[in-house]
C-alpha cells in the first residue's frame, strides 16, 4: 500500500486468514493527511506500537485511533544499531517473551482492523506478526514470504540514514556489513531461524507463547481475530473406550491416547477451532474413568486453545456421563454452531428431537454441525448389520429445511463417508481400535491402529480426513532438493 508519510504498508494475507484484519507498516509519527485518509479507509481502529517512549515523535500522528503501546526492546538499552540479525532475534525471544507475548494479547483483543508497527515495520513488527500467524497454523512459508516483502521497501527509504549512523561507528567491513543487514533487509533464513529456535526450546510456538503467559483464551480470541471466520476446523475424536484399571485388550489405554492426540495435533500445522468427541468414551461406564478423561478433555482445551464438545455412546452410563460432562451440547465457534445429540440407547428420543427442532428455527451465521454416535446410515460392514441409528427417518424430518451443513458420527470403529437427507456426513475411526470392514458376520477382529480426523467447514464444502495417531513407516520423504526412500 503507497501510504503518504510512512512506508512499508500491508494487509497481511494468507490461507484461511480474514482479509483485512492485520495491517503492518513503518513508523506512523510523520503521516500526512492523504496517508492518514488512506489507513481510515482501510477501517483501521486500532495501532500497536511496538517502540519505546524514547523513539516515538512529539506530533501526535495517530489520533484517529486507538494506539496501544507495547515496547519490546528494554527500553534501558533500546534498539541495537549493530549485530548480526539472527542474534538480535534470539535475544527478543529469550529476554522479552513476556513483552512479546503482551504485544500479541493487545493483537488478540483490540478492536480491529490492527495495525502493527515499529520504526521500519521489519524486525520488531516481523517477530510479532510471525509469531501470530504461527500461532494460528499458518505454514511457515506464508510467514516467510511474508517477511521477506520488508526489505526491497525499507532500503529505498533507510539506506541514506542508516549509512551515514554506520560510518560514525568505525565497523570493520563485516561488522558494517552485518549491520546494514541488521537495518534494511528482511532475509527469510533470519526469522526462519528465529522460528527453528523457538521450536528447539519449546518444540512449538504455541509452547512458547504459553510459558510465557498465553492462555487458552487468550488463543482463542487470537484465532478468532485472525482467522476467516467462514471456515472451521474440527478435531473430531471417537470411541475412546477408556478403562478405570487395567488397559483395554491388555494395551488400549484411552485417556492416555487423548493426550498423545493433544501433542500430535499440537506439534503439526492443524488448528482446530473445536474439538467434537461422538461418544463411547468408556468401556463400562465407571464414574472414575469419566473423571480422568474429563481432566485430559481440560488438558486438550487448554492446549489447543478451543471448546471440547463431548456427547455420549452406547458404552456409557448415562447418569456418570450427564454428572461430568452434561447434557445437550451447544457451542458457538466462528459464526458455526455444533449440537451434541444423545444417541446412547441407539436412538433418538422424541424430547430430543424436539429440542433440536426447536434449536435449528434459529440458523447459525455460518451454519450448524451435528455431532451423534450412532450414524444414520448403515456401514458395509457385515459384523455392523443394523448397527446404525433406529428410525433415522424421524431425524430426517427433525433436519428438513435446517442449517446443519455436515454431520459427525461414530460407533462404527472404521472411517467412513456418506450423505444423510442431502447432508455429508462423516463417520470417525476410533482411538481405541480400527474395525476390519472384511470378516463375516460372526467374526469381529479389532486392529491396533487408533485414528483421529479432522473435518473442514466453509463456504466451499465440507471435507474431513482420518489421520493415524500412530507414525506409520516412512515409504520416503521429499522435500524441494532431495527425495529418499526408506531402507
Amino acid at each position: 500500500m503507497e501510504v503518504a508519510g510512512t512506508f512499508n504498508v500491508r494487509a497481511v494475507a494468507g490461507p484461511g486468514l480474514s482479509p483485512g484484519v492485520l495491517f503492518r507498516s513503518a513508523t506512523l509519527d510523520h503521516l500526512r493527511t492523504e496517508g492518514r485518509n488512506s489507513l481510515r479507509a482501510s477501517r483501521i481502529r486500532t495501532v500497536i506500537d511496538l517502540r519505546d517512549a524514547t523513539e516515538r515523535a512529539t506530533a501526535n500522528a495517530t489520533r484517529d485511533w486507538a494506539v496501544a503501546h507495547h515496547p519490546l526492546y528494554d527500553p534501558r538499552t533500546g534498539p541495537p544499531q549493530i549485530g548480526d540479525i539472527a542474534v538480535v532475534y534470539r535475544a527478543l525471544l529469550d529476554e522479552r517473551g513476556g513483552a512479546l507475548t503482551e504485544a500479541l494479547r493487545a493483537l488478540a483483543y483490540s478492536p480491529a482492523p490492527v495495525l502493527v508497527h515499529c520504526t521500519a515495520g521489519k524486525d520488531r513488527t516481523g517477530l510479532v506478526v510471525g509469531l501470530a500467524l504461527a500461532a494460528v497454523g499458518v505454514p511457515d512459508a506464508v510467514i516467510l514470504d511474508d517477511y521477506a516483502r520488508s526489505g526491497p521497501q525499507v532500503r529505498p527509504h533507510r539506506e541514506g540514514p542508516v549509512r551515514r549512523l554506520l560510518t560514525g561507528l568505525s565497523l570493520d567491513p563485516a561488522d558494517y556489513a552485518r549491520a546494514l543487514e541488521l537495518h534494511l533487509d528482511s532475509p527469510p533464513s533470519a526469522l526462519a531461524t528465529a522460528l527453528g529456535h523457538i521450536r528447539g526450546r519449546y518444540e512449538t510456538v504455541t509452547n512458547y507463547l504459553r510459558v510465557h503467559g498465553f492462555t487458552a483464551t487468550d488463543f482463542e480470541a487470537l484465532r478468532v481475530r485472525l482467522l476467516d471466520s467462514t471456515e472451521l476446523t474440527v478435531l473430531h475424536l471417537s470411541d475412546v473406550h477408556a478403562t478405570a484399571t487395567a488397559p483395554l485388550y491388555t494395551q488400549v489405554d484411552g485417556t492416555a491416547r487423548v493426550r498423545q492426540v493433544a501433542e500430535h495435533v499440537e506439534s503439526s500445522m492443524l488448528r482446530p477451532d473445536v474439538v467434537v468427541v461422538t461418544g463411547d468414551l468408556s468401556h463400562h461406564g465407571e464414574s472414575s474413568a469419566y473423571q480422568a478423561l474429563a481432566a485430559a478433555f481440560d488438558e486438550l482445551r487448554e492446549r489447543l486453545g478451543c471448546p471440547v464438545v463431548v456427547v455420549p455412546g452406547n458404552h456409557d452410563e448415562p447418569v456418570s456421563f450427564a454428572t461430568t460432562f452434561g447434557r445437550h451440547p451447544v457451542e458457538n465457534v466462528h459464526g458455526f454452531r455444533v449440537i451434541g445429540l444423545d444417541t446412547a440407547t441407539g436412538s433418538v428420543s422424541r424430547e430430543d428431537l424436539d429440542r433440536l427442532r426447536t434449536e435449528l428455527r434459529s440458523p447459525a451465521p455460518n451454519g450448524t454441525l451435528l455431532a451423534l454416535h450412532h450414524p444414520p446410515v448403515p456401514s458395509p460392514a457385515a459384523t455392523l448389520a443394523g448397527r446404525e441409528l433406529a428410525a433415522p427417518e424421524e431425524l430426517a424430518a427433525a433436519l428438513d429445511g435446517s442449517d446443519v451443513v455436515a454431520i459427525l458420527a461414530g460407533h462404527f470403529h472404521h472411517p467412513m463417508s456418506g450423505l444423510f437427507a442431502g447432508i455429508p456426513l462423516w463417520v470417525g475411526g476410533s482411538l481405541a481400535y480400527l474395525q476390519d470392514t472384511g470378516t463375516p458376520a460372526d467374526t469381529v477382529v479389532g486392529f491396533d491402529a487408533p485414528t483421529y480426523s479432522i473435518v473442514r467447514c466453509s463456504r466451499n464444502g465440507v471435507s474431513a480426513f482420518p489421520i493415524p495417531l500412530n507414525t506409520p513407516d516412512v515409504l520416503f520423504r521429499s522435500s524441494p532438493t532431495l527425495t529418499v526412500s526408506a531402507p
